[in-house]
């Protein structure tokens, strides 16, 4: 596994300790596919869709391994009936409630400004910096991120080509970047934690107080929900889905499709009234 992320490490070791409580003495050559749709049902009856689909996952890669190893002739795990993952939560804030987020933080608004209007993913925020920000350009260029595993920070690239890119920076950002960086080496860490050190999701949260003022504003929201939240508000802003899909560094647009799907009904209110003007010759 040396080639793998550090975080795919740790959800591949976390997986495993499912498929080995069942299937870890087995010889591979007894698993049957009724044995293992059997597992499935049992593993989702106490655990998530994701973990479950995780699992089996791990499986069907040991079993790809032994079908190239000629010691299975097929692999059984394929053709299971795996369960659905249900419909993710649509989580946007509007402009006004991003502010009213940021004003209850105080000292450490610029966090929440960051993530909501450069679109930047918490790892990405906690790895961003000095030499990534160019004041002159407007542009921030997200080329690390620094994700928790396993009790300590593990810093790699983007997770993917298409996640290595330049962001515009909003007016409102600038001078908010510039007492950030400025005088600073390039080297240095634009967000830190108190020790300098990166910065750690869950306690920045219970730091800078970010759970009470999402609770006392009555919202339901993550520090990841401000990086969507980029989105909703770039397409509020005229920015067309292909714009979204390259400033949220998403390989793929059906993901930037998928996550903001919702957002075409206002459009299709549009275009109706647009076609009501051609039709009437207006």
């Amino acid at each position: 596994m040396g080639h793998l992320r550090e975080t795919t490490k740790a959800a591949y070791r976390n997986a495993w300790r499912h498929v080995d409580a069942t299937f870890g003495r087995w010889p591979v050559a007894k698993i049957e596919h009724a044995d293992v749709a059997h597992w499935v049902t049992s593993l989702s009856a106490r655990s998530g869709p994701d973990l479950v689909r995780y699992a089996h996952r791990v499986l069907c890669l040991l079993l790809d391994h032994a079908m190239r190893s000629r010691r299975v002739p097929v692999n059984v795990a394929r053709g299971i009936r795996l369960p659905k993952r249900p419909p993710a939560r649509e989580r946007f804030l509007t402009a006004p409630q991003v502010q009213a987020l940021a004003d209850k933080l105080g000292g450490e608004s610029d966090l929440v400004l960051a993530m909501t209007y450069l679109g930047l993913r918490w790892s990405e925020l906690a790895a961003l910096k000095v030499a990534d920000v160019d004041l002159v350009r407007r542009r921030v260029h997200v080329v690390e991120r620094a994700t928790e595993v396993g009790g300590r920070i593990d810093v790699s690239a983007p997770k993917s080509r298409a996640s290595n890119r330049h962001i515009a920076i909003p007016g409102l950002l600038v001078a908010m970047l510039q007492s950030r960086v400025e005088g600073r080496p390039l080297d240095a860490l634009v967000f830190t934690a108190p020790d300098g050190g990166y910065l750690r999701n869950r306690n920045w949260r219970t730091r800078s107080g970010f759970d009470e003022a999402v609770k006392a504003l009555g919202l339901d929201v993550t520090p990841h929900d401000l990086g969507r939240t980029f989105g909703s508000l770039a397409r509020a802003a005229g920015a067309d889905l292909r714009w979204v899909q390259k400033a949220m560094g998403h390989e793929s647009i059906t993901t930037t499709a998928r996550i903001y799907a919702h957002l075409y009904d206002d459009e299709l209110d549009s275009v109706a009234a647009a076609l009501d003007r051609i039709g009437r010759g207006q």
